[in-house]
């Protein structure tokens, strides 16, 4: 059990370190090898991100095709989902951070398979295992706090529907429920979103 949720909060740290990738907005969209394909406020998302996170998405569900518009809008989902967790008086205490790197440095000590693929991924990407660890630490902010963002609407409707939250395995109607709020966030935020013609599919 200890072990999914490793692996399973590893993957989303991966992905939060290519996230920053992502730069400030410019006026236009720059024609070059990586294009911004979309744009949330100031952030944007180039090509190379969603190759990336197509590639993550691929490999959650088995390896099945990832349609590039489902990579963005997790990826726009990704950005947005700190604006509401914000909007919900959520935040990050410091020592939440320094408690969740902690935990992330013992996995890689006690995991051969996490240790395996952070060592992997930190070769792919031509880093040192500091250089990991330096970037994972300034990424656990935000995939803490969209952890919290999940957290409490499971809790709120577990309450409002007699059922018990529980942070592993909860109740599938629970997990329906956040999933299909958080998708909804990309309607209620779309003002506030671009989509650009290198955007394929």
């Amino acid at each position: 059990m200890k072990r999914s949720r490793a692996c399973l909060l590893l993957l989303a740290l991966l992905c939060a370190f290519f996230f920053l990738g992502c730069s400030a907005a410019k006026t236009e969209p720059e024609a070059d090898t990586d294009p911004v394909v979309a744009r949330y406020r100031d952030t944007e998302i180039r090509q190379s991100l969603v190759d990336y996170e197509k590639k993550n998405q691929s490999a959650l569900s088995g390896g099945k095709e990832v349609r590039e518009r489902d990579a963005v809008d997790q990826l726009l989902l990704n950005r947005i989902m700190l604006d509401e967790a914000e909007r919900l008086g959520l935040s990050v205490t410091q020592e939440e951070v320094d408690a969740e790197f902690a935990a992330q440095r013992k996995n890689y000590e006690e995991f051969p398979e996490v240790r395996a693929y952070i060592d992997e991924y930190c070769k792919s990407a031509g880093i040192t295992l500091d250089g990991y660890y330096a970037a994972i630490q300034d990424q656990l902010p935000r995939v803490i706090l969209r952890q919290k963002l999940r957290d409490v609407l499971g809790e709120a409707y577990c309450q409002a529907h007699g059922l018990t939250f529980t942070k592993v395995n909860p109740p599938e109607k629970m997990r329906d429920y956040v999933q299909s709020y958080l998708d909804g966030l990309l309607d209620k935020y779309s003002a506030k979103i671009t989509y650009f013609p290198a955007l394929n599919g």
